[in-house]
């Protein structure tokens, strides 16, 4: 009986390691011992599975084990399988060497280098390609804006290339790409002062056609990133997490908890200005790597108010601050909306961002707080833009938080975060609505709001 034909080197390579483990992990207590033994000094003898030995050449099917009933037997395992003492015995040890060559259909496919010409990339004019010596496929100069790789669609696996960066861009790839208005995108922010620059690279999510880089500050990250030369850039991406290794870092230069993109799979996508080479596209190969979003780092805090109310949006004139008696009142103005990761309600998931800058568009969102008695609460909030909360329909916080004005940029760099600001609710016993309006004509559309101290409250829920 033959079994195992494979033509991935890992398998090939691991295979005498696999057998064993899974011959020590349950089979191993109903099979002679003498067979484990003799199985492990068969394998290390064999040309297909001793590193020693010459290997078979690149795609060659490897045969990874000959099993016979008869005394005869023959193959490269031989010496093992004479210890055979019983078809039953025989039978075992199939299913397992059956079991172990079909892993190579899981693991990851051969690597696929991308050529850099013109029939590879849907471009428009603002692309170069080029022909230099060193670079075997070629180069893609990209004075602006972006190249689609044609005929390739990418979920899960490893995408590596070099990028030299042009002056203080935001060279990057885009992948999962569904149309030019959602897709996930790593970039890249070279500065003269990385590394300890905070954000020398960046990953975001564009939904709805908004890039949503400042609703997710912990996606950013100092990086050893050259302002002004080559750069090499691996994104190992697993499900919905991803890890990027900058200039041949050995541990994770940013570790991305969980993709907030909408899609699971689509195109791929340069993004300049910058000049890319050497792209090389591995489907599968996640590195162990799990597909499972990371755990929520505030998934058990009790202060943070997640499930509120959502109005329509409205126009806001520019100068015009709103006031409780506008917000809407008709029941089907309103839907439940519920926190995403870190407790932010994400307002451009649900609308985009309606309004063509500079035009600013309004939200409102209630939610009540129930106290137990009548007492004054810290609240941390976190925002984007502008911002008035209001208590049983009295205004009691109102900011601004504007990356276009440094004097009205928030920590951290007018990103949405708890640190933003913090105010004092005086509740009364009993409910108290808590109503927010939260304008918008910039990037991403989020609020955050969490009460420091939860003893004695209980926060509506859906």
């Amino acid at each position: 009986m033959r079994f195992g034909w494979s033509t991935d080197q890992g398998t090939i390579a691991r295979f005498p390691q696999l057998l064993l483990t899974c011959l020590s992990s349950g089979l191993k207590q109903r099979l002679p011992w003498e067979l484990y033994v003799a199985v492990k000094a068969a394998l290390r003898a064999s040309p297909r599975t001793n590193p020693q030995r010459r290997k078979p050449f690149h795609d060659t099917p490897v045969l990874l084990a000959t099993l016979r009933l008869s005394s005869g037997v023959t193959g490269p395992y031989s010496a093992g399988m004479t210890t055979l003492g019983s078809k039953d015995a025989l039978i075992r040890m199939a299913v397992c060497i059956c079991f172990l060559s079909s892993l190579s259909i899981a693991r990851a496919a051969e690597p696929i280098a991308i050529p850099m010409t013109a029939e590879r990339w849907q471009t428009k004019e603002n692309a170069e390609f080029l022909r230099e010596l060193g670079f075997y496929h070629g180069l893609m100069r990209l004075n602006s804006g972006d190249a689609l790789l044609k005929g390739i669609a990418f979920s899960d696996g490893t995408i590596e290339f070099d990028v030299n960066t042009v002056g203080r861009g935001a060279p990057g790839i885009a992948f999962r790409q569904q149309d030019e208005n959602n897709f996930e995108l790593l970039y890249l922010r070279p500065d003269p002062a990385c590394p300890a620059f905070r954000a020398c690279i960046q990953y975001a999510p564009q939904t709805h056609g908004v890039l949503l880089w400042d609703l997710f500050p912990q996606y950013q990250t100092r990086a050893p990133l050259r302002d002004n030369g080559w750069n090499h850039i691996k994104l190992v991406v697993s499900g919905r997490r991803m890890n990027v290794f900058v200039n041949d870092a050995t541990s994770p230069t940013l570790e991305v908890g969980r993709l907030e993109g909408d899609a699971a799979k689509g195109g791929l996508r340069l993004q300049g200005p910058g000049t890319f080479a050497n792209l090389v596209i591995t489907p599968n190969a996640v590195e162990r790597l799990s597909p499972e979003p990371a755990r929520d780092p505030l998934d058990e805090d009790r202060g943070l108010v997640r499930d509120w109310r959502l109005s329509k949006f409205s126009a806001l004139p520019n100068g015009k601050d709103p006031s409780y008696n506008e917000m809407p009142g008709a029941p089907q103005d309103w839907k439940a909306i519920t926190t995403e990761r870190r407790g932010l309600i994400n307002i451009s998931r649900e609308y985009g961002r309606p309004m063509p800058e500079p035009d600013r568009a309004v939200a409102w969102l209630k939610t009540t707080i129930t106290s137990d008695k009548k007492q004054t609460k810290k609240v941390e909030i976190g925002w984007t833009r502008e911002v008035w909360v209001f208590l049983n329909g009295k205004p009691v916080y109102a900011d601004k938080n504007l990356f276009e004005q440094e004097g009205a940029r928030k920590f951290p760099d007018a990103r949405c975060s708890l640190e933003n600001g913090s105010f004092t609710l005086a509740l009364e016993a009993g409910d108290n609505e808590v109503a927010v309006a939260i304008a918008n004509n910039f990037f991403g559309w989020g609020l955050m709001l969490r009460l420091a101290d939860p003893e004695g409250i209980h926060l509506a829920a859906k």
